[in-house]
């Protein structure tokens, strides 16, 4: 079950300049683009938790590559979104507040 473990406390995610890394023990499998800022994660945790990222997954992992990349340009929020969801993903215990929800609940 260490799997599931996978980042499971707030402090193994990391920011180091434009850059998000999920510290753990296994080195990185995945690299998902949110505008400038890079996310350095595991595909477990996302396609476990997430249909969406799990049909990207899917779709990138199909180039052959075996640390696959995704690019998302589209997301309301942005990179602070896409950080949130992250680690939903992984576990981590978030706070939901009006401001951090209100760009989650917004459409373009």
């Amino acid at each position: 079950m260490a799997c599931m473990k996978l980042g499971s406390k707030s402090d193994a995610f990391q920011r180091q300049g434009q850059a998000w890394f999920c510290t753990t023990v296994l080195p990185s499998d995945i690299v998902v683009e949110v505008g400038e800022m890079s996310f350095h994660l595991h595909k477990f945790p996302l396609l476990s938790r997430s249909g969406v990222m799990e049909r990207r997954i899917a779709e990138a992992s199909k180039e052959g590559d075996d640390k696959c990349l995704i690019e998302i340009s589209d997301l309301p929020g942005g990179d602070k979104t896409f950080e949130l969801v992250a680690k939903f993903c992984y576990g981590v215990k978030l706070e939901l507040t009006a401001s951090n929800m209100s760009v989650k609940l917004c459409k373009h």
